[in-house]
């Protein structure tokens, strides 16, 4: 099958590891990014996009006349940005050919609500609460797909784990955007005499901050990534605000590398864990606080906890499955 995803070729984004996946499972894929095709540079495209409607049209459509010229047999967009002309424009031009949107984000991520103005075949999306409005009030198309990880990718490092976890040298490991939110969390742990290491950078609109400190300054992703979250000894996954029933990309990749997260609690962790959720997650900081203290001198239980989790992600969660489960809803 020929396949044409329309989203961003970033190492380790969502459409990176679906590509992947498509190829491993033995399909033919041309990805269409925008950076490959706009006349700005890419650090002015958001903004022209958002603000220039005819120029957010003028690219979408650009876009759209490339993958009808490859005829293929199925159209992904990730884009929530994508001008709905553009959407058109391929189903009128690919007769019988499923367009679908794979929103891979949280609710806070429309835009301008591109999506819902245009006709996709179908629409996947991670947390329930957004098919719920999709589906049952809108009457769209909708259908649930959790996030996942790339198992050829997100790996345990082929090292002694203690000898890595002693390296490594880190109690508590945190990673992502560090946006205000979030930072407070990461503030009540320091407040409470923990001393995190993140990875990242800090949000300096507001100012300087007491965690700030605590900032490696690292963007962390690949082996890299792999190393620091099995070799940590709790890696602190704090959701976005917006994850109204779902969680985020990185509790699939933590739990997939073998990591062991503490994180927040939501209803549809049991349906993903091996693990009881009461065991490693919090619904107030005061619980995260006694369980980061509860497991940080327990070496054993933590290996042989995110062991468990790691094998059942294996079996369950990777994007080679996800894909699988897209294809028998389209």
């Amino acid at each position: 099958m020929k396949v044409a995803i329309f989203g961003s070729k970033e190492f380790d984004s969502l459409e990176y590891h679906f590509n992947d996946s498509f190829k491993h499972l033995g399909h033919e894929v041309v990805q269409f990014d925008i950076k490959d095709y706009a006349p700005l540079p890419y650090v002015y495209n958001y903004w022209a996009i958002k603000f220039l409607k005819k120029y957010g049209r003028y690219l979408s459509v650009k876009i759209a006349k490339k993958i009808m010229d490859l005829r293929p047999d199925i159209v992904i967009c990730s884009y929530r940005f994508i001008h709905p002309d553009a959407i058109k424009l391929l189903k009128s031009n690919l007769k019988g050919v499923p367009v679908v949107q794979l929103n891979p984000d949280a609710l806070t991520t429309f835009e301008d609500q591109q999506v819902f103005a245009s006709p996709y075949d179908a629409y996947f999306t991670k947390d329930p609460f957004i098919v719920n409005f999709m589906k049952n009030k809108a009457g769209l198309n909708a259908h649930y797909l959790p996030e996942a990880f790339n198992q050829r990718i997100h790996k345990a490092p082929n090292e002694n784990r203690i000898q890595l976890e002693n390296n490594t040298n880190i109690d508590v490991l945190a990673f992502g955007s560090m946006y205000p939110y979030r930072a407070n969390i990461i503030r009540k742990l320091v407040d409470s005499g923990i001393k995190p290491t993140l990875f990242g950078m800090p949000d300096w609109r507001f100012g300087t901050s007491p965690i700030d400190q605590y900032f490696n300054r690292e963007y962390i992703t690949g082996a890299r990534k792999s190393e620091l979250l099995y070799g940590a000894k709790i890696v602190f996954n704090n959701f976005h605000y917006a994850e109204v029933e779902s969680v985020n990309v990185k509790f699939f990749e933590i739990s997939g590398i073998g990591g062991f997260q503490i994180c927040d609690y939501k209803d549809a962790i049991k349906d993903y864990s091996v693990l009881d959720p009461k065991d490693f997650t919090f619904k107030t900081i005061d619980e995260a606080q006694e369980l980061i203290a509860h497991y940080l001198p327990k070496q054993g239980l933590r290996h042989e906890l995110a062991a468990k989790q790691a094998e059942h992600f294996l079996n369950h969660h990777t994007y080679d499955i996800r894909v699988e489960q897209m294809l028998k809803h389209i």
